[in-house]
């Protein structure tokens, strides 16, 4: 598995989840400039390992009314293709921030998106860096066509993403990978690797052959004063010394798991207490670290349960 650190942090945040062979998932429309700090360094230091993931940006142009230029970003990819390891595809988003899509333009969107898909893939050196995106709530048979199609030399896409799950209730994005996996066990295509955009449900990784994921959720966590532990996510700022799932609430023995976890990635107590950029730090750590360690617990269905049963 591999976890894709999501977001614009601080450039010296960054740097050190670049240094420590983090893996990073950076805007094309957002964060141009963090991008080509990464390449410097990776031009300068050598390779440490992190791989980076190149999201399109088309969702935050789309919030914005406008849109990403396929032929300017093939282009900037190209330009860039030894720094970069995936790479979503410019998909569409139907309807208007402001009004629910109707089912038809949903629908126009992902023939576009897969539209997309096909024109970038001719036109891109690294093909199999490129991912089509299929979303939440898209018809079906979008999916399919994507698992089922191969190119001029008989070859599948290797690579796709699962996307849409961002803000959807925990029920929705678990309905949405069984089908999705269900559908990609069927296919022509079963060994296809998966990315899940924006979902870091740790359980759902687990639950779920997926290859790869990214989120912001390291950097948020942080920002609101708390931590990632075995414990589950625990309060640690100053400012949030009054809720009970505060660090100074916890039993003895508890605060003494959470110190020992900090002591064993090269931190205290006190700097995640007052220093965010820690927090940041501590929380890729857990992130990729239980990445590294990711097992893939295959569920049983109750029927097959039964059958093995008899």
């Amino acid at each position: 598995m591999n976890i894709y650190l999501a977001g614009a942090s601080h450039q010296a945040t960054t740097k050190w989840i670049q240094q420590q062979g983090y893996d990073k998932l950076l805007s094309y429309m957002n964060d141009k400039s963090l991008i080509e700090k990464w390449i410097t360094n990776v031009k300068q230091k050598g390779d440490t390992g992190s791989k980076l993931f190149i999201d399109s940006g088309a969702f935050t142009a789309w919030t914005k009314g406008k849109e990403v230029d396929v032929d300017a970003y093939i282009q900037w990819l190209n330009e860039r293709v030894d720094y970069i390891y995936l790479f979503g595809q410019v998909d569409s988003i139907p309807g208007n921030i402001d009004k629910a899509p109707t089912q038809s333009q949903v629908e126009e969107a992902a023939q576009k998106t897969w539209e997309n898909y096909l024109y970038m893939r001719e036109r891109i050196i690294n093909k199999d860096g490129l991912l089509y995106t299929y979303h939440v709530g898209e018809p079906q048979k979008f999916l399919e066509q994507a698992l089922n199609w191969t190119d001029e030399n008989g070859e599948h896409i290797k690579y796709i993403a699962l996307g849409g799950m961002v803000s959807k209730a925990k029920p929705v994005k678990e309905a949405f990978l069984s089908r999705c996996f269900e559908a990609i066990k069927k296919s022509t295509n079963p060994n296809v690797k998966t990315h899940a955009f924006g979902m870091t449900s740790l359980d759902l990784l687990e639950k779920y052959p997926i290859t790869s994921a990214d989120s912001t959720g390291w950097l948020m966590t942080a920002m609101t004063g708390s931590i990632f532990t075995e414990l589950g996510t625990v309060c640690v700022s100053e400012q949030t010394e009054k809720n009970p799932d505060n660090f100074t609430n916890l039993l003895p023995r508890k605060q003494k798991v959470v110190k020992d976890h900090l002591l064993e990635l090269g931190y205290t107590y006190e700097q995640v207490r007052t220093d965010r950029y820690a927090r940041e730090e501590v929380n890729a750590a857990y992130l990729s670290e239980w990445a590294k360690n990711y097992v893939y617990k295959e569920t049983i269905s109750h029927q097959t349960k039964l059958f093995k049963m008899f």
